[in-house]
């Protein structure tokens, strides 16, 4: 959807892989003779699966089209990598709520829930922006990111996953005498690790939408509570009761 303001051709267009891919995963699905309802046994395995799915896109994916950009103020810019990540990631599900096309009903126009009220809270509305920018925090993808990377890692005060610290000398002649100068440097972590981690995020953050849509009870079939009501019920309920029963009845 934003590689045409970006300057780039659609890779569904020069690269028949990815629709391929996806019109294979639609024919598997329409094959499949059952397909299970959504409670915890689905959608708390398959979050780990979205996680790492989710965490290739937003850390691979989007930031390649922003920071290989051939214009130099569109490939420094955090709102372009940021705003990009958020549109990529949530294109779709904007446009099959807005014309409801999984309704049963036909398509029609509604409002998407991102835009009602509460929505803004929506898990992938938001994720998306914030693992790219967790990404580019780590690796230092732009110069923006960089003194924000060096005054968390210096707060620490020693090297870590998350970035190492560097002594970096300097030597300077000054009136026939030479002064060395140490200062510190803090590389970025690797990109791998940063994926990993930002992976591992999603992970979680998943998993628990979906103990909390469904419920942490493994054992019930449906992720479900069922509970048996107990009806009390009098000795004459549902008989026809005569003159002489309800005579018999008042008196005693």
């Amino acid at each position: 959807m934003d590689t045409p303001w970006l300057q780039f051709t659609p890779s569904f267009l020069t690269m028949p892989a990815f629709p391929l891919l996806f019109m294979g995963a639609q024919v598997f699905i329409n094959t499949l003779p059952y397909i299970p309802p959504m409670s915890i046994h689905t959608e708390l395995p398959l979050s780990l699966f979205d996680a790492v799915t989710r965490a290739f896109l937003l850390t691979t994916g989007t930031p390649s089209f922003i920071l290989n950009h051939v214009s130099p103020t569109i490939s420094s810019s955090p709102w372009a990598l940021t705003l990009s990540s958020l549109i990529l990631a949530n294109a779709g599900f904007f446009f099959v709520n807005l014309f409801q096309m999984l309704s049963p009903y036909g398509w029609h126009v509604k409002t998407p829930p991102e835009f009602l009220p509460g929505g803004w809270r929506t898990m992938d509305l938001w994720v998306a922006p914030l693992m790219t920018g967790l990404y580019a925090l780590l690796t230092q993808a732009q110069t923006v990111w960089v003194p924000y990377h060096t005054y968390a890692v210096q707060r620490v005060g020693k090297s870590t996953i998350f970035g190492s610290i560097e002594l970096l000398e300097s030597t300077e002649l000054s009136d026939n005498s030479t002064i060395t100068r140490v200062t510190p440097s803090v590389q970025p972590m690797q990109r791998t690790d940063a994926r990993s981690l930002c992976a591992l995020v999603l992970a979680m953050l998943f998993a628990y939408r979906a103990i909390l849509n469904f419920g942490i009870d493994w054992g019930k079939s449906n992720g479900q509570t069922k509970s048996k009501k107990r009806v009390i019920r009098s000795k004459n309920d549902g008989k026809r009761l005569s003159k002489d029963h309800i005579k018999i009845s008042y008196k005693s």
